[in-house]
């Protein structure tokens, strides 16, 4: 669920700001950031990177809002509003990943996702977007109840599942001559 959350809705949402702000001022801010032990510096910026995955999403979401926080849009637009679609879209990312939840973090959870329905219209307003009929935002309204009756995210978790098949297949292409191997490790 946390990769529907990275690769789906930050991709996105980077991709628009980039076209909002302009890529050139937006990878010009990752360049100047200071150094942090904490955080990954994309010193060539963020805008042209592909095949991003799920920790470089992370690692980009711990800067995000620091980037664009004064930055101007074009036409004199209020600058605030994309400032709290990502502030509502960061919210919702890192209260999905809390490893316990109640009524008070579930309802936080539907807070961060109205901030970011409430301001995404700026997008539209732009002309980056028409509408925002993506499966994953829409999933994503759904996470609370899913929360409520399946338990929290790292239930959802495949990394575990994944590495047990990658660890599985290596032991099964050993087991071959190396020749014709799918059929031997099927």
């Amino acid at each position: 669920m946390l990769h529907q959350l990275y690769q789906g809705l930050v991709k996105h949402l980077l991709g628009w700001l980039a076209q909002a702000c302009r890529a050139t001022e937006i990878d010009a801010r990752c360049q100047r950031l200071p150094p942090n032990h904490h955080i990954q510096l994309f010193m060539k910026g963020i805008t042209s990177l592909s095949r991003l995955s799920g920790t470089e999403h992370s690692q980009i979401c711990h800067f995000l809002l620091g980037i664009i926080i004064d930055i101007r849009l074009p036409r004199n637009l209020a600058s605030f509003r994309p400032l709290k679609t990502v502030h509502g879209l960061l919210d919702f990312l890192y209260l999905t990943q809390y490893p316990c939840h109640n009524l008070e973090t579930l309802l936080l959870l539907d807070e961060a996702r109205a901030l970011f329905h409430n301001n995404k219209e700026i997008f539209v307003d732009l002309r980056i977007r028409n509408a925002f009929n993506l499966p994953k935002l829409h999933a994503a309204r759904h996470y609370p109840s899913m929360i409520w009756t399946f338990g929290t995210m790292d239930n959802y978790n495949t990394e575990y599942t994944k590495w047990l098949h990658i660890d599985l297949a290596k032991d099964a292409y050993r087991a071959t001559n190396h020749k014709d191997e799918f059929t031997q490790m099927t």
